[in-house]
């Protein structure tokens, strides 16, 4: 009878001690992904910068303007709290547009693209850009420990019976993976 007692409370406190990883897991990934989004949001402090310099080249301001338009507009649907990869994908896409644009604008222009402005406009944007990519990396990560918490045994138990929790999707930049001509057997 004691016996069997002790082996209850053992599996109860296993059972407890599982669900509770699952859910520091879930939290975990939630968190990296508010970083990838207050990373992104951050992008949107350089853009009206970005704007006023090239309001001088008419040539290039109305597809300039449009495209930090639309990126700005992607930039505010992202929510903290709803886990959204092609949100994120939509986003990096308009992005790279917007400051390839602006990159390419800054070397066609040498008036523009040597004032300290734009060289310290340019540096800004590849440290947001990089902070994004971390914390991208950090995002993936936390999604594939959860993902492996809910799927191996005896998580996957548990969270079967009581935390039902759901996969959680990678975020995959588009045209980078499909670009590759070596496809993993997994």
């Amino acid at each position: 009878m004691l016996t069997s007692l002790i082996i209850a409370v053992v599996i109860i406190i296993g059972i407890i001690i599982i669900y509770n990883q699952i859910v520091g897991n879930l939290n975990r990934a939630k968190r990296a992904w508010s970083d990838v989004i207050t990373y992104e949001k951050l992008k949107q402090d350089v853009i009206p910068q970005l704007t006023e310099l090239t309001n001088n080249f008419t040539e290039f301001e109305s597809d300039f303007i449009h495209k930090v338009t639309a990126l700005r507009e992607s930039i505010s649907v992202l929510d903290k709290d709803e886990i959204d990869v092609k949100a994120l994908a939509n986003v990096e896409t308009k992005s790279n547009a917007v400051f390839s644009a602006f990159r390419a604008t800054a070397e066609n222009y040498p008036e523009l693209g040597s004032t300290k402005i734009v060289q310290e406009l340019m540096d800004e944007i590849s440290d947001k850009n990089e902070n994004v990519a971390a914390a991208i990396t950090i995002y993936n990560r936390s999604v594939e420990h959860f993902n492996n918490s809910i799927e191996m045994v005896p998580y996957n138990v548990v969270n079967s019976l009581f935390t039902k929790k759901e996969k959680l999707d990678n975020f995959h930049q588009s045209g980078t993976v499909e670009s590759y001509d070596y496809k993993p057997n997994f």
